[in-house]
């Protein structure tokens, strides 16, 4: 059925979306959370990463 596919395609990328969102939310809050050594690491880790 060719009608089903604008619909198909559409709840797909509702799922991508729901889930990178999720994803972002659970990763902003694990940044919150994290311990002042971890921030630092991670902070660390990103500076050799994007040098601007």
């Amino acid at each position: 059925m060719p009608q089903m596919a604008p619909m198909f395609w559409t709840l797909l990328m509702l799922m991508f979306t729901f889930a990178f969102i999720l994803f972002a939310a659970k990763m902003y809050f694990y940044l919150e959370n994290a311990p002042e050594y971890t921030k630092d690491k991670i902070l660390f880790n990103m500076k050799k990463h994007w040098p601007w």
